[in-house]
Formats: structure tokens, C-alpha cells, sequence
């Protein structure tokens, strides 16, 4: 099954909050025939700085042939490099309706 990454906005919300966004957009994303792949779901065995999420985050991105953007992602300065690389490689976008 083909992978699609989810991108949006994790930071200064409530841990609630941006778990629900990710639940629903995995659903979401199954509907769409893909296998989903959200941050909240890696390892991120490192020390948890921003940079560090960053790079798990993009390295996982780049091994998918979609992304999903949540309706939130331009509030995200992570969600906004995620779509950027993805556009500048070639990977599909999609925007939760």
C-alpha cells in the first residue's frame, strides 16, 4: 500500500487538540486508499529539540508518495517545510477538504 504522510500544526496547541487533528486525518487518509504515516506515530528517540522532530519527520515524508495537509498547516512553520520539500521533490500534495 502506497504511504502518505500527514503534515500540520502540532506546536502551542494542546496535546488533545493536535492528536484529534492526526486521528481524524488518518482515517482520513485510509479513506483515500493510503497506508498513513503521521509524526505522532514515529519513534523520535532523540533528544526532542524542534530540529530534531524536523528531521525524523522529513525523513519519513520523503519515503511517501502523498502528502496530506491538514487545514491548519500554513500556522505551522514544520507543516510549511514539509509541503516546500515535498513540492521541490516532486511529491503529490493533498489538502484536507
Amino acid at each position: 500500500m502506497k504511504k502518505c504522510y500527514i503534515a500540520g500544526k502540532i506546536s502551542d496547541l494542546e496535546v488533545s487538540d493536535y492528536t484529534t487533528n492526526f486521528n481524524v486525518a488518518k482515517l482520513e487518509v485510509k479513506e483515500l486508499g493510503y497506508e498513513p504515516i503521521s509524526p505522532l506515530d514515529l519513534p523520535h528517540a532523540h533528544d526532542k529539540s524542534w530540529n530534531n522532530y524536523m528531521k525524523e519527520d522529513l525523513i519519513a515524508m520523503l519515503q511517501c508518495e502523498c502528502v496530506y495537509v491538514l487545514r491548519n498547516w500554513r500556522h505551522s512553520d514544520g507543516a510549511k517545510i514539509e509541503v516546500n520539500t515535498a513540492l521541490s521533490v516532486g511529491i503529490n500534495i493533498i489538502h484536507q477538504p
